[in-house]
């Protein structure tokens, strides 16, 4: 059993109190839900428990951390792992060029490389990915796998170190429905086999249903730890939001679940003129095509994106999507025609940063779900794309960057100083500062990749809200998701990618007089291929 008292935390960079004197314990054979709203602490609490953060604050004891009734002090991640602790983060950094499996085994051993016998490693690792049902190319290189399979494979690697309590930083966030019921799946079968997990989480509904036990963190404490059957959804809410008019809303949604479709207010093409260009489209795409050895294909395929429109691509994971959003964005080779604004992209540009340069220059904007740099200040993170507009012959404005710095925390509602670090920031307080950097460029077409992970409700809405905006002053974005609640929330179309190519556009607005779960089932049926 782990147990965490009194656990307190303070970060001097950014003068924020994390964690007040919060508890939590984990028992083996248990899955154990970890909830709160965005800042509640519930990554650096679980960050502490997996020794990637040591606790304290000024003037106060920093709590303690006990396993099997002894006290320890994490002072590194191998600490935590050699108790039997480990955590599995929603992106698991891989090394390229290793396979899976060698992957798997660095660091797993005392003896050097050249010590190792691989053969017998090799089998190791072909047995837990049979036993558990992973069905992992463990010869393939580890730059190749999804997003679900990644998380597979720093699961086996937990195995491998015999790890019996298992943490997972919103492991469902970019998984579709079916790759979802896979994992909650995995973690049953490792909760029968004896282990402990801590599943973190804003989808409440879906959480509730696998739990053992929840726990509820608020600013900073622990609110309550109680079974899911004990609660009702309307006391679950009032424990987790600060806000008591956002646990009311939340009750019919759940903790950042969306709207249904006849709640939600779709929008139609703005009609607003800019600079004489209404009648062309912000995005079009021509014969677009992506061939990337190791990544799905993109078939040549046609869209028109017109002003003041949000269209959402959905689609599952291996039919192309990531690789779509990162050819448009120019992280990827493409052929075909893009043109943004009328502006064709690309044609000349051989390497990656003329193309990425192209699409800001175009004004495109850009945020996807792998927020590499957080490690960086947060003013840095704020002007990596941005610093552009404050050159005045040669030299920075210190005093224009200083006033939008300004603007982008008040909006992005952060309770910390510019000159923090980005690693500070919880999952949901990172997302939401990269979203407001994002959209409050300047451009016209803005491409989001799974915008509502790691929000809760209430700052999901405000997304909503001003992607509305955004598009009644004539602008447009693209929203890739597997999510297709997040979709229908967002979005007043949703074009289908399935295998490369766009198998069905549905149109959102009204939506032909359907239920939401008609529309729902109609997309899912898109994407997996039998509508």
């Amino acid at each position: 059993m782990v147990e965490l008292k009194g656990i307190r935390k303070y970060f001097y960079s950014n003068g924020v109190s994390a964690l007040d004197g919060a508890d939590f314990n984990l028992r083996e054979e248990e899955i154990h839900a970890l909830l709160g709203e965005n800042g509640a602490g519930k990554s650096i609490l679980m960050h502490i428990m997996a020794g990637f953060t040591k606790p304290g604050a000024p003037g106060s004891e920093p709590g303690l951390i006990l396993v099997n009734g002894k006290e320890q002090r994490f002072t590194s991640p191998a600490r935590a792992l050699a108790a039997g602790i480990g955590m599995v983060c929603q992106h698991p950094h891989h090394i390229p060029g290793f396979s899976v499996w060698e992957n798997c085994i660095v660091g797993s051993k005392e003896r050097p490389p050249f010590w190792l016998n691989r053969r017998r490693c090799h089998e190791q690792i072909r047995e837990l990915n049979s036993r558990f049902r992973f069905d992992l190319p463990i010869d393939s290189p580890a730059e190749t796998l999804t997003v679900s399979q990644g998380q597979k494979a720093a699961i086996l690697t937990m195995l491998l170190r015999n790890v019996q309590y298992l943490i997972f930083d919103e492991p469902t966030a970019v998984l579709t429905p079916a790759e979802t019921q896979n994992l909650f799946e995995l973690f049953e079968t490792l909760r029968d086999q004896g282990k402990g997990i801590v599943l973190i989480s804003h989808k409440l509904e879906e959480t509730l249903k696998i739990a053992d036990r929840v726990t509820v963190l608020r600013q900073g404490k622990t609110r309550m730890c109680c079974s899911p059957g004990d609660l009702s959804n309307d006391e679950f809410y009032n424990c987790i939001f600060t806000d008591d008019s956002i646990a009311s809303t939340a009750l019919t949604t759940g903790i950042s679940g969306t709207a249904s479709v006849t709640q939600q207010v779709h929008f139609t093409p703005s009609t607003t003129t800019k600079g004489g260009k209404q009648d062309v489209p912000v995005l079009s795409l021509r014969n677009f095509t992506v061939t990337v050895p190791g990544r799905p294909l993109i078939r040549g395929i046609n869209l028109e994106l017109k002003r003041g429109v949000v269209m959402g691509i959905a689609g599952v994971r291996d039919s192309g999507l990531e690789t779509l959003e990162l050819a448009l964005t120019g992280f990827l080779p493409s052929s075909g025609t893009l043109r943004i604004n009328g502006t064709e992209l690309y044609r000349t540009a051989r390497k990656t940063a003329q193309r990425v340069r192209s699409f800001r220059s175009a004004g495109g904007s850009y945020l996807g779900t792998r927020n590499e740099g957080v490690m960086l200040p947060i003013r840095d993170l704020l002007l990596i794309h941005s610093h552009r507009r404050f050159h005045d012959s040669g030299f920075l404005e210190r005093s224009k960057i200083n006033l939008w710095i300004g603007s982008i925390m008040a909006a992005a509602e952060l309770p910390c100083k510019a000159n923090g670090q980005g690693s500070a920031l919880s999952g949901g307080q990172l997302q939401r500062l990269l979203l407001t950097r994002e959209t409050a460029e300047q451009g016209d077409l803005l491409v989001l990749s799974d915008p509502g992970r790691n929000l809760d409700r209430q700052y999901r809405e405000k997304i909503a809200a001003l992607l509305r905006e955004k598009a009644a002053e004539g602008k447009s974005a693209l929203i890739f998701s597997t999510d297709v609640e997040e979709l229908l929330a967002f979005a007043d179309s949703v074009a289908v990618l399935r295998d490369g190519v766009f198998s069905r556009v549905i149109d959102l607005n009204g939506s032909d007089g359907r239920r939401k779960d008609q529309v729902q089932e109609t997309i899912r049926e898109a994407m997996v291929g039998t509508a």
